[in-house]
């Protein structure tokens, strides 16, 4: 019996389009294309998640790769992006009627430290939040999956992980974890964790 749900957060909980982002500091659509492609590297972003790299050395770095007419719109990036992902349509209600439902509510993340402060009222409801940056351990690394488990004496069969990415969905079943591949469609997920009698 599903009794705790684990949420991923980028691309399930709120959209990631690094395109979208950077088009909230330039002003034409070929400065967003290159800001969001050379800012938003997963060279960059991947040691964000894992809490290795800090903001004063990826500004240093990655303004190496940028013109010099992107380097301020750059330093507002790295500080507001977080700003310019909005919820994915339908999400916020399928979490508040978990919540209803009295079962424990946590997020597993690959995120930087700084999402605990940023504005998602949606983070609220949850019992827990384990995010990579925090811990320095990444999905699908097992060690970060075991982390939640271990802290929160949490029994994988009692699980279900919704995430965004095949590989993490993956070592969650390996552990015994449910896994439910999200595809972007929130009102699926709802027909699903109704059909489940978790919602």
């Amino acid at each position: 019996m599903i009794k705790n749900i684990i949420f991923d957060c980028g691309q399930v909980l709120i959209r990631y389009n690094e395109t979208e982002i950077a088009a909230h500091y330039v002003e034409t659509p070929e400065d967003a294309e290159l800001l969001g492609r050379i800012a938003m590297a997963r060279k960059y972003w991947n040691r964000f998640d894992e809490g290795t790299l800090t903001e004063a050395d990826y500004l240093e770095q990655v303004k190496k790769e940028l013109p010099e007419h992107l380097h301020n719109a750059v330093e507002k990036l790295v500080w507001g992006w977080i700003k310019a992902c909005p919820m994915i349509p339908g999400m916020e209600e399928i979490v508040l009627d978990i919540k209803k439902s009295g079962k424990p509510l946590y997020l597993l993340s690959n995120f930087n430290q700084r999402l605990r402060t940023e504005p998602y009222p949606i983070l609220k409801e949850f019992d827990a939040l384990v995010i990579s940056g925090e811990i320095q351990k990444v999905k699908p690394d097992r060690a970060i999956y075991d982390y939640l488990l271990t802290t929160y004496a949490l029994h994988p069969k009692e699980c279900i992980f919704i995430d965004d990415n095949p590989a993490n969905i993956a070592m969650a079943e390996s552990l015994g974890i449910k896994g439910y591949f999200f595809d972007g469609d929130a009102v699926k997920l709802r027909a699903y964790l109704e059909n489940e009698q978790i919602i």
